[in-house]
């Protein structure tokens, strides 16, 4: 393989990670605005998410209609 296809192949796998830690963010963004919905604590679901409370409460002012998980 040469050095091209080398960098090549590690920029598309570059390029895969972070799509699928952006889908993961917006999968852990869902599921803590529907806890949030659901009654549970802000502070609580805030800690086991690794979102910050404020965000997490203009997540939910934001978001819209969350679909059941």
């Amino acid at each position: 393989m040469d050095t091209i296809s080398s960098v090549e192949l590690a920029a598309q796998r570059q390029r895969t990670a972070d799509a699928a830690a952006e889908a993961a963010r917006n999968d852990v963004e869902l599921e803590a605005v529907a806890a949030v919905r659901e009654g549970e604590p802000v502070e609580e679901v805030s800690e086991a998410a690794g979102i910050e409370s404020d965000e997490l409460a203009r997540l939910e002012r934001t978001a819209g209609d969350v679909p059941p998980a």
